[in-house]
């Protein structure tokens, strides 16, 4: 039995949509129709990408939310389009250090990427998913959320906000048929992982992982997409972790 999931009538927003996960997400919902609207920090490559793109459902918008002014900026833009009916929230950084070497300026610039420009974006969404009576909101936390390493106080906490969110708005706006998730992937094989890691070290993790591998992006964008469809009529607040295994050892 073959499963279509067709978003042919759909409007989604998936901020972080150059590489990555994110990257993998956006193919998702082209591939099943949507009308996307993606998000990128680089305003060159952003630019290029809106010159060489063929597809008419296929919108390209830079954004910065390492500001406040930057997400204002962003919120401005999403005024001038008719209606998103999905968001998803898949934009963020990480800073690896020692707590006490964290400066003002570097918390202040990753809680305002991983948490206050999803809270924003939702603030504004959310009204016109209200009010037409639909919406589907997925946020993209991390394994990081739930068990942590040393090093990674900024990101585990700003991640962990995010689960909390996701459960306050999936509440909050359950009367008007909109479904608000999370999704929190593992080691991921992405493009920023292959230059962090060495071979030798993506194996040794690998080991640590009941499934023994990391997982792909597609893994990732399949469970969001999902989540995001008319597949999904019930599931609401609920964190899925995909991670092969690895939070329960």
């Amino acid at each position: 039995m073959t499963v279509n999931i067709n978003l042919n009538k759909k409007r989604a927003l998936i901020t972080g949509a150059t590489r990555g996960i994110g990257k993998a997400i956006a193919e998702k919902f082209i591939d099943a129709g949507a009308t996307v609207f993606l998000t990128g920090t680089n305003e060159t490559n952003i630019e290029q990408l809106r010159r060489t793109n063929k597809n008419m459902n296929v919108h390209w918008l830079h954004a910065d939310f390492s500001s406040r002014q930057g997400i204002d900026l962003f919120i401005a833009k999403l005024e001038c389009i008719d209606c998103i009916d999905i968001c998803v929230n898949n934009a963020g950084i990480n800073n690896i250090k020692p707590l006490e070497d964290y400066s003002k300026d570097e918390y202040e610039h990753l809680l305002s990427v991983n948490l206050t420009a999803p809270f924003r974006i939702a603030q504004y969404l959310l009204i016109g998913m209200k009010n037409r009576g639909f919406g589907r909101v997925v946020n993209i936390a991390s394994i990081w959320s739930q068990i942590t390493k040393p090093e990674r106080s900024l990101y585990t906490t700003t991640k962990t906000g995010m689960l909390g969110f996701t459960r306050a708005l999936a509440v909050e706006y359950a009367p008007y048929n909109v479904l608000v998730n999370a999704v929190s992937p593992g080691f991921t094989c992405t493009e920023l992982t292959e230059k962090s890691l060495s071979a030798d070290e993506m194996k040794l993790l690998s080991k640590q992982i009941p499934l023994q591998r990391f997982a792909n992006t597609n893994e990732i964008a399949n469970t969001v997409l999902f989540l995001c469809s008319d597949l999904n009529t019930y599931i609401t607040g609920q964190n899925i972790t995909i991670d092969g295994g690895y939070t329960l050892v």
